[in-house]
């Protein structure tokens, strides 16, 4: 059999492959559903993007929020207490002439009785029950003190130099035993209120 006879042979066997065979066909749908998917595979993400952007948004709003509450609070706490210890220093400034009263009492106790509370001798009955009245007193105006006390009230020292933020001079004069700037005499106590100056004292000073 010559050649040209078995090629003619082997072209009838052997179909032809072209661009329109089911084969070619398939492969340009397969491609086109890969493209379709990254296309929605893209826009999810870009999606998902936007949604934790926005997600972030919410959460900066809502972070800042709750800072925002919180500051609020504490001003309003720090409000509130500076009020209750403005409202409590108003009170105890007003009960201070009852302490000043307690004093100028106990400044002109009777030296008889003066003298018991010393250790002196009694006296009479009289002068015990009176003593023991004195003494009473006293106690009061120690609880009184003691009270305030555990509210901030402290007593102004008056016991060195003169102070001019602690004190005030209602006179200046000489003194051979005091030094000059240093206070002679207490005229009426001070205070100190949580450190800060409730009434100063009235005191008299060396030149």
């Amino acid at each position: 059999m010559s050649d040209d006879k078995q090629a003619e042979m082997a072209s009838d066997i052997t179909p032809e492959r072209d661009a329109d065979s089911p084969s070619a066909d398939n492969s340009a749908e397969v491609i086109e559903e890969v493209r379709e998917e990254a296309a929605i595979i893209t826009q999810l993400q870009e999606e998902l993007s936007a949604a934790q952007a926005k997600a972030d948004e919410y959460l900066d709003k809502l972070q800042r929020s709750a800072a925002d509450f919180q500051n609020s609070r504490r001003r309003l706490e720090k409000q509130l207490d500076e009020e209750v210890e403005r409202a409590n220093g108003a009170l105890i400034h007003r009960l201070l002439p009852v302490i000043d009263d307690f004093d100028l009492a106990f400044q002109n106790v009777p030296s008889e009785l003066q003298e018991a509370e010393d250790g002196g001798a009694p006296g009479n009955n009289g002068n015990v029950a009176q003593t023991a009245w004195v003494q009473g007193f006293r106690q009061i105006r120690k609880k009184l003190l003691d009270l305030l006390g555990d509210q901030g009230l402290t007593l102004i020292d008056t016991s060195g130099e003169f102070d001019p933020n602690l004190h005030e001079a209602i006179s200046s004069e000489p003194s051979d035993s005091v030094s000059s700037g240093h206070i002679i005499e207490v005229m009426r106590a001070g205070y100190l209120y949580k450190g800060r100056v409730l009434r100063p004292a009235l005191v008299r000073v060396a030149m």
